[in-house]
């Protein structure tokens, strides 16, 4: 013999039993004692927050021979005959099923036909948005203007797939989300009624594994309760559902904030070994994270925790900055959600992320100034060394071989923006058993052309966007649809000018720009450069010349060939 399941058992009979939904259910509460009930409601909102039994329940009212307050009050023929679902005028259509124009022509034909034993007959279309573009335009005229005796009460889970011409045809109503507290009173008062002993912290946990539904949490009492008895201690809840112990989630927490790469890495393989649901574990240490970011941002008031759990939260943020533990919710979040086959490698790696990536802010880097003219702290650009100073260092240099020091050049083209020469090098003597050739030095060394001389760091803005663009770079690492984000910037882009909040990148190759200017991928690089350089700059991609960055004229005089043999320590004969 099968009992009927908690969810249907526990069902709201009246307006006032409809948990976390005052706004809704006052406001049919008083348009049912004023008589002024529409003919067409939608209601919307997520699973199991009271959607359907809220139109059961305004259906019982419409039709009630003695209702209370606006109240049905259960107990006539009326009222009875729906609750027990006996009344042929209550119709309940899934259009997930029945979704096509047929069932709507069918629908229409039926609705003339006057009610056999209420006043009004009622539709409840459940899944509305499931209608086809056909099904719904055929529904429409009947929806706008039904007999007197007909109600259509119509829910979704999904408000924007319903098409605009049907929801103008109804009053809509918002069903919210429910919070952890309410969905807790109910939880227990169903344990009260049904018999289950069950701690606090076992119906803490049964009510946020249902996510925001009542119906899932009361699902998973039911679980419970064929598994583990109408005993119910928090370590068989925790075992039931396979959550892990908070003190996991708080612990891996606490060794992402101390930079403890191991020790993270050992709690992430406890977790895992103790047999915890790793995907579980990820949203337990989203939820722990979120926790910490809105405590370190003095929020603490809205955090759905006890006292001593808070104050644990408190002495953990204290050695975490809003940028760590923004960057570690993302990854976690993003690994979470990700449908990954190897739930422990992902969130391994995320946790690697979070440790390795830069977390401080630009300020809290060593060396940097105070706040700029622009209101936020930027990062000193290295100096260039003085004409003097690298002199003296090749004056210092002991003379080897031809071709034994090699030449520095330098594959990054030459910023547009800079509008100074590097200094020039004090050249020796020329001997007079050398050529004149260009670029053949007495010495017997090679000197580098113009055109890849190093110059000299750029100061101001772009000098402090470039001193940390690898770092920036490096934390794209992941991102994309394929992942390799980091190395479409790091291979062929270069940070050149920045004016009024738009920073301009050149790349050598089309290709590379082209995949920078989607949409999607200028998104995730825009919003990256924002946390990581606490500014919100635009991105505008140019692709360089095909003659920039090349030698320079001087340079070309002796020939591709001399050239590249100067590069390999050729000397040039009488």
């Amino acid at each position: 013999m099968s009992s009927e399941v908690l969810y249907r058992k526990w069902r709201p009979q009246t307006l006032a039993e409809v948990v976390g939904q005052e706004v809704v259910t006052t406001t049919l509460r008083n348009a049912v004692r004023a008589g002024r009930v529409g003919h067409a409601y939608l209601f919307s909102g997520p699973r199991g927050t009271g959607k359907t039994s809220t139109g059961r329940i305004l259906a019982k009212a419409v039709n009630c021979l003695s209702p209370v307050d606006g109240e049905p009050c259960n107990t006539c023929e009326a009222c009875t005959s729906i609750s027990r679902g006996r009344s042929l005028d209550v119709i309940e259509i899934d259009a997930a099923s029945n979704r096509g124009i047929d069932d709507i022509r069918q629908l229409r034909e039926r609705v003339g036909y006057a009610p056999g034993s209420l006043r009004r007959k009622v539709y409840v279309i459940d899944e509305v948005h499931m209608l086809t573009d056909a099904a719904s335009n055929a529904l429409l005229k009947t929806l706008e203007e039904p007999p007197q005796h007909v109600m259509f009460v119509l829910a979704t889970t999904e408000f924007h797939k319903v098409i605009p011409t049907i929801a103008s045809r109804c009053q809509c109503f918002n069903f919210r989300r429910l919070s952890l507290d309410a969905i807790v009173a109910k939880l227990r008062l169903v344990c009260e009624r049904e018999g289950i002993e069950a701690g606090d912290e076992a119906l803490e946990m049964m009510a946020r594994a249902g996510d925001g539904s009542l119906r899932d949490a009361e699902n998973v009492v039911q679980r419970l309760l064929a598994s583990h008895g109408r005993q119910l201690s928090s370590e068989e809840v925790r075992v039931g559902l396979g959550v892990a112990d908070e003190t996991y989630a708080l612990r891996l927490a606490g060794r992402m904030i101390a930079r403890d790469l191991a020790g993270g890495l050992r709690v992430l393989y406890e977790a895992n070994y103790s047999g915890v649901d790793m995907r579980q574990f990820g949203r337990q240490t989203v939820a722990t994270l979120r926790n910490l970011l809105l405590v370190k941002s003095e929020c603490e008031d809205i955090v759905e925790v006890g006292r001593e759990r808070r104050e644990e939260l408190k002495r953990i943020a204290d050695g975490a900055t809003i940028h760590s533990l923004a960057l570690a919710t993302r990854l976690f979040s993003e690994a979470t959600t990700r449908d990954a086959s190897q739930q422990l490698l992902a969130l391994e790696l995320a946790f690697v992320d979070s440790v390795a990536q830069p977390s401080q802010s630009p300020s809290a880097v060593p060396g940097s100034p105070e706040k700029g003219s622009r209101g936020r702290k930027a990062v000193q650009a290295p100096s260039a060394p003085t004409a003097g100073q690298r002199a003296g260092k090749a004056a210092s240099e002991p003379a080897g071989p031809v071709g034994a020091r090699a030449v520095k050049s330098s594959d990054e083209p030459v910023s547009a923006s800079v509008s100074s020469q590097p200094p020039t090098l004090p050249s020796p003597e020329p001997d007079s058993s050398e050529s004149n050739l260009p670029g053949i030095e007495a010495a017997g060394e090679v000197a580098a052309p113009a055109s890849v001389r190093e110059e000299p760091p750029v100061e101001g803005e772009l000098g402090q966007i470039r001193a940390r663009w690898k770092d920036y770079v490096d934390s794209l690492r992941g991102l994309g649809s394929t992942g390799n984000l980091d190395a479409i910037l790091r291979s062929a882009c270069e940070p050149v000018s920045v004016e009024n909040d738009v920073l301009e990148l050149r790349f050598s190759h089309k290709f590379h720009m082209e995949k920078v200017e989607d949409g999607k991928y200028r998104h995730l690089i825009e919003e990256r450069l924002e946390a990581f350089y606490e500014h919100p700059y635009k991105v505008k991609c140019v692709l360089q010349p095909q003659d920039e960055g090349r030698s320079s004229p001087d340079s070309k005089q002796s020939g591709g060939l001399v050239e590249a043999a100067m590069r390999m320590g050729a000397r040039a004969k009488r």
